[in-house]
């Protein structure tokens, strides 16, 4: 297919990226930042309150820790200040009473292995 037989896009690449180019004013950059809409996106099924759990450390071993944060990401910032830990796993939820029972039931949402 040869560039004259592609079809023609009546609005501006400008205009289509609009939205993302909100975020990288400059037009120099790469990266495109872009809302992610769904019909199916529902907010109340992202959890409230998620559950770390450190189990692997490096250089200490105070054995298997765990907090209950906010959100995901308030999560993920607290174990990566962390720097012994090196095993852990976030879980949706508090009610957990270990994490093994949390993975039993799928509510492990993110895990790094040492």
């Amino acid at each position: 297919m040869t560039s004259s037989t592609l079809p023609r896009s009546t609005s501006t690449e400008a205009e289509e990226f609009a939205p993302a180019y909100s975020h990288a004013d400059d037009g120099d950059s790469d990266v495109f930042v872009c809302r992610r809409s769904s019909p199916d996106f529902d907010p109340s099924l992202v959890p409230a309150d998620v559950t770390l759990y450190v189990y692997g450390w490096h250089n200490v071993e105070p054995g298997p820790l765990s907090w209950v944060f906010p959100s995901l990401r308030a999560a993920l910032d607290a174990v990566e200040t962390m720097k012994n830990a090196v095993s852990w796993c976030i879980v949706s939820g508090t009610e957990w009473p270990s994490m093994d029972d949390a993975r039993e039931e799928g509510a492990v949402l993110i895990e790094q292995n040492a």
